[in-house]
C-alpha cells in the first residue's frame, strides 16, 4: 500500500498532529492486514522565505517521519529510510536503535541492518538508503 503525506499539513501547526494520527493508523492497519508499505511525502516543493524558514521545514518533515515510526505498535516486516539524516533519525529517535548488525548490502553503498534487542523492534531489518546514493535516472 501506498501512503502519501502531505508536507503541507507536516509544517500546518494546526494539522501536524492529526496528519501524524492519521498516517500511523493508516500504516498500523496496512501491517495488519500484511501489505508491504510505502509512506512517503509529496513531491510538491515546500519551502520558506529564508534558508532558514527552509530548514524549519526539512525539519518538521523529518520529525514526522520519525514520530509516526516512533508511534507505530505493530511491528513492520522491515523498514527502508532514505536519506542520510532522516536514516539516522528514524534510526535512533524512531527505533531507539542503539545497535545493529550490518547483515549486508542490498545494493552497492545500501546496508541492511538487524536492530539490536534494545530497539524498538529487535531483529527487524533496517534498510539505510542514504540520500547520495544514485543518480538522477538511478
Amino acid at each position: 500500500e501506498k501512503i502519501e503525506i502531505n508536507v503541507a499539513d507536516l509544517v500546518d501547526v494546526s494539522k501536524r498532529a492529526d496528519t501524524i494520527d492519521a498516517m500511523v493508523d493508516r500504516v498500523e492497519k496496512a501491517i495488519a492486514s500484511g501489505k508491504n508499505t510505502v509512506v512517503y511525502t509529496s513531491r510538491t516543493l515546500v519551502t520558506g522565505s529564508t534558508p532558514s524558514e527552509s530548514l524549519a521545514i526539512g525539519n518538521a518533515v523529518s520529525d514526522g517521519l520519525v514520530t509516526i515510526v516512533s508511534k507505530l505498535q505493530s511491528q513492520p516486516r522491515f523498514i527502508i529510510a532514505k536519506g542520510g539524516i532522516t536514516s539516522s533519525d528514524v534510526a535512533t529517535k524512531g527505533l531507539g536503535i542503539k545497535r545493529a548488525m550490518v547483515l549486508g548490502q542490498a545494493a552497492p553503498g545500501i546496508p541492511v541492518w538487524s536492530i539490536g534487542e534494545e530497539g524498538k523492534f529487535p531483529g527487524m531489518s533496517y534498510v539505510v538508503f542514504p540520500g547520495n546514493v544514485g543518480g538522477e535516472d538511478e
